[in-house]
């Protein structure tokens, strides 16, 4: 026990002990410690077990509710000390092992959390909080469809369960889309009308589907219940960044405190908000921090990306840029990024590469062949006769895939896919590499199993993709506009599906979705998307609204020869043949192969 804990357990202890002695005698400890537990209260639950053991109760039964007030108050090393021996009564069993698994969770030994989990259950059906947590850990194992089964035990044991009803609403959101979340998270609030993170969440949730004045809200409702939570200051900053008030979102930032200064999403809008107010060397140092610790994360590396070409390192921005941008599915917005880098580095050659790319590039297709790197081949090299490293399978199923080997790559994709049969992940990595080998359908059969459980948008693309392939425009649309229902500020869907549209002859209805798009903040530096809009005007018969995107996408990209071709043709149409004639020129001179 710390030191700094013990002058409020020795008041609070002082206070327990001003009672009547009869009514100390009659009071059941463990499960005051129990309501103090569910209720986040380590010290109290402390307190309380502790009394519990001072009135006689032996330290079997005591031991799983004294761990798990010192798990809730970050004392790892005390709460092993009532937890590890495992020497539980037969009545405690379930709340011993229980919090065991927390506390193997809170080490980070998923394998041994899961053990623990197991003894939890072996003398009954447990309970939902219980169900709830199991599931968690499930879901940050990778295993996404154990993690719902999970949280379906749990709904059955507690249908108004809080946790069960928060933790069923996050699934949703991955899975199914926000607005389908707050529905979950509505009637979360209705068990637990006071529950201020709960608030959160959901206000959070409303806040990313656009309903800003339902956000806001819920907001205040969280400032009568508790007014100095940090979290209340933070939804507001990121309503008010998204209104492009970014200095009231810095003032509000900074009531925060230290508490969210470490969380991708703080570091995410902080970089956002100094790269808009032309403070690029800060935005720097936000992104920089954000993609060490989320190397995954496209959108925070592209933000980085522009971040360092405003502060001047092209060299930095083409290190952090170039390798997706060597992909052949990388989008026009990151090959322009990369082609400025370039040329900030005063290398044209290479820039007018990256550029031409950008200007000549297609519809997003959904996937394609990643070519492995020099760290994976290495991978394959080292461990390739380790079939239960998922990484050696995965970068021998892309050498495979480069090698146009197709029957290899299913056998290893398939044997991945066996391996870890509980991992939407996986199942995408088969669709690929089915989609890739010519069999769209049974790839569609996969995205839709691993799309029960996570849907992100590159989902989306791949099962487009698919039903593309298999001749169903109609389809693959419809599966778009699904998603963009669930997720109304998704400018990536709402642009897609101008694509779409415009690609089956729709002009009119691709310009609507374009328009959104951009409406959104998605796709003002994207030259392919402003020719796009363009021409879907050209087609409906707008040329004064189709000049005008042409003419943005021209500031963008004045090198581009498509742009050019688009801005002749309209001009030809508008009668101002002089002007086409310019502009065909230009669009002769910038052709160039296709890469």
């Amino acid at each position: 026990m710390t030191s700094r804990r013990k002058p409020l357990l020795a008041a609070l202890a002082a206070a327990l002990l001003a009672l009547p002695l009869s009514a100390q005698e009659q009071r059941d400890w463990l499960a005051e410690a129990a309501v103090a537990i569910a209720s986040g209260d380590g010290i109290a639950a402390e307190v309380l077990a502790r009394r519990a053991l001072e009135a006689g109760v032996p330290r079997s039964r005591v031991a799983p509710y004294l761990g798990r007030a010192e798990l809730l108050q970050g004392e790892l090393g005390e709460a092993r000390r009532w937890l590890e021996g495992e020497n539980f009564a037969p009545e405690a069993w379930r709340e011993g092992y229980h919090a065991l698994a927390l506390l193997r969770m809170a080490e980070g030994d998923g394998p041994a959390a899961a053990r623990a989990f197991d003894r939890a259950l072996e003398r009954g059906p447990g309970t939902a909080e219980l169900w709830v947590d199991f599931g968690r850990l499930r879901y940050r194992g990778g295993e996404q469809h154990l993690a719902r089964e999970a949280v379906m035990r749990a709904l059955e044991l507690g249908p108004d369960d809080p946790r069960a009803l928060v933790f069923r609403a996050q699934l949703a959101r991955d899975s199914e889309g926000l607005v389908a979340a707050t529905a979950w998270f509505e009637r979360a609030l209705k068990t637990a009308p006071d529950d201020v993170d709960l608030m959160g969440e959901y206000a959070a949730t409303l806040g990313e589907a656009g309903r800003y004045t339902d956000m806001l809200r819920v907001v205040r409702q969280m400032h009568e219940i508790e007014p100095a939570h940090p979290r209340i200051y933070y939804l507001q900053a990121v309503l008010a960044a998204r209104t492009g008030q970014d200095n009231l979102a810095r003032r509000l930032l900074y009531r925060t405190g230290e508490v969210y200064a470490e969380s991708p999403a703080y570091l995410m809008l902080t970089g956002i908000i100094e790269l808009r107010g032309g403070n690029a060397r800060l935005a720097v140092e936000q992104f920089d921090q954000l993609v060490r610790r989320q190397p995954q994360n496209a959108a925070a590396r592209l933000l980085f990306g522009r971040a360092l070409l405003a502060n001047g390192e092209g060299n930095e921005a083409i290190a952090q840029l170039q390798p997706p941008a060597d992909r052949p599915d990388a989008s026009p917005y990151l090959l322009t990024l990369v082609g400025r880098a370039f040329e900030q580095e005063g290398d044209r050659e290479q820039a007018a590469n990256y550029l031409d790319r950008a200007s000549n590039a297609r519809i997003p297709q959904g996937v394609s062949v990643l070519p492995n790197g020099e760290g994976d081949e290495l991978l394959v090299f080292r461990f390739g006769d380790e079939p239960d490293r998922g990484d050696v399978a995965v970068a021998r199923l892309r050498q495979m895939l480069g090698q146009d080997n197709s029957a290899g790559a299913r056998a290893v994709a398939r044997q991945i896919s066996g391996r870890y049969s509980h991992s939407s992940d996986m199942e995408i990595v088969l669709g690929d590499t089915l989609l890739l080998t010519g069999d769209p359908a049974n790839a569609l059969g996969n995205y839709a199993r691993s799309a029960s459980v996570r849907r992100p948008f590159s989902l989306i693309l791949r099962m487009a993709a698919a039903q593309r392939a298999l001749g169903n425009e109609a389809a693959a649309r419809l599966l778009v506009m699904n998603y963009l229902r669930q997720n109304p500020m998704s400018g990536d869907a709402a642009a897609m599906l101008g694509y779409l549209h415009l690609a089956s002859g729709n002009a009119a209805m691709a310009a609507r979705y374009f328009d959104y798009a951009l409406a959104l903040g998605h796709g003002r530096r994207d030259p392919y998307l402003l020719r796009a809009l363009a021409e879907a005007r050209l087609q409906s018969g707008k040329v004064d609204g189709a000049m005008d995107s042409a003419i943005d996408a021209y500031r963008v990209q004045r090198s581009s020869g498509p742009v050019a071709d688009t801005l002749a043709d309209i001009a030809r149409r508008a009668g101002r043949g002089e002007d086409a004639a310019v502009f065909a020129r230009k669009a002769q001179r910038s052709v160039s192969p296709q890469p």
